[in-house]
């Protein structure tokens, strides 16, 4: 068995070492590029979104080097998420005979130790959870990197140096074993990333980065955008951290203290009272919590076609008017350019900055 999954951001270390470290064979996609995207779209369903393609791109790259078995995701409510896994499964089985496993994010804790306890059958049931525990360790001190990043990044004469270092620490987690590892790597970095900042009072302008999940974590899709408003001295806040994410989505929610639409239904009103499918209700509850809390702009990013996002796009222009804050929207799919993209961001930051003077 060569077990192999989709990249996504960082997400792809600690799922790596869990795998390894209970003694499976894993194959692991190349980084995504051009390739990935022309692979995935000639074999995906015309009007699909940008996700999709992306990850039938991975898996069809990972076939390649040898890999004969899967692990996703589904469900999402009334996102087209929810279906991925069984159209992608018959498309793959044309090409290869491949094992397939999904996990249901509505039961996230229980559908990854299921898997686990699949594909590691012999590895004990405390050895399973304390892998679960250091993946889960390991995303949060990456999310803590990120953050990192964003804050000491928009602060520093040097902001490419800050996230060149944040953006290869990410590959110093590969293969920790032990806890005090996880933490040790972070502390250095987090050093590290906080010496190179001048000033730590400053308030540059803030822009919050709301949109559709794997666009906001998968850095080849979304143009870098992090990166680019750094550069130009934006303290930037993502409101999808992946770490974050599963700790609420399985820790907590297992203990039922955590129910995300929940949150962000109460959050999000009067604007969107209704739960939408996928992180539509998310996007409109983190624009408006911006709103109220003085951020200078707000930035949308969703692929083209996606329903939940579309939907709250009409929420999110009555806020941006009703707190005259500015928004930019960026729909994203395979032919989007990455000048264009690059431009409509420069012009954002000149407007927020003027707007802030």
């Amino acid at each position: 068995m060569k077990v192999s999954y989709p990249q996504m951001g960082y997400l792809s270390i600690p799922v790596y070492n869990m795998l390894t470290n209970l003694g499976v064979e894993v194959v692991e996609a190349p980084a995504i590029s051009k390739k990935t995207v022309e692979l995935g779209s000639m074999y995906s369903p015309e009007g699909v979104c940008l996700p999709y393609k992306m990850n039938m791109g991975n898996f069809l790259e990972s076939i390649d080097k040898g890999a004969d078995t899967f692990v996703t995701m589904c469900g999402a409510g009334k996102c087209r998420f929810g279906f991925y896994s069984a159209v992608q499964k018959i498309q793959l089985s044309k090409t290869k005979d491949v094992g397939f496993y999904t996990i249901d994010t509505n039961h996230l804790l229980t559908g990854l130790y299921h898997f686990l306890q699949s594909v590691a059958p012999e590895v004990s049931r405390l050895e399973i959870v304390k892998q679960l525990t250091m993946a889960l360790k390991t995303l949060k001190a990456l999310d803590t990197i990120n953050n990192a990043k964003n804050f000491y990044g928009s602060r520093s004469t040097t902001p490419d140096i800050i996230i060149d270092i944040a953006n290869q620490a990410a590959g110093e987690f590969r293969d920790c074993r032990a806890f005090r590892d996880v933490k040790d790597k972070q502390n250095r970095v987090i050093q590290l990333i906080r010496s190179l900042s001048e000033d730590d009072d400053s308030q540059p302008p803030k822009v919050g980065l709301v949109g559709e999940f794997y666009l906001l974590l998968e850095p080849y899709v979304n143009y870098r955008v992090e990166d680019v408003l750094i550069k130009q001295g934006i303290e930037v806040k993502k409101f999808v951290n992946t770490g974050a994410w599963v700790y609420s989505n399985t820790l907590l929610s297992s203990l039922g203290l955590y129910n995300e639409e929940s949150a962000y239904q109460k959050q999000a009103r009067p604007y969107l009272n209704h739960h939408v499918g996928g992180d539509g209700l998310k996007s409109v509850g983190s624009t408006l919590w911006c709103a109220q809390h003085g951020y200078d702009g707000i930035i949308h990013v969703y692929p083209f076609g996606c329903m939940p996002e579309i939907v709250a796009q009409y929420a999110l222009k009555n806020i941006a008017q009703d707190f005259n804050l500015p928004l930019l929207s960026l729909s994203v799919d395979e032919h989007a350019s990455d000048v264009g993209v690059l431009t409509r961001l420069e012009a954002f930051v000149d407007c927020i900055k003027r707007k802030k003077k």
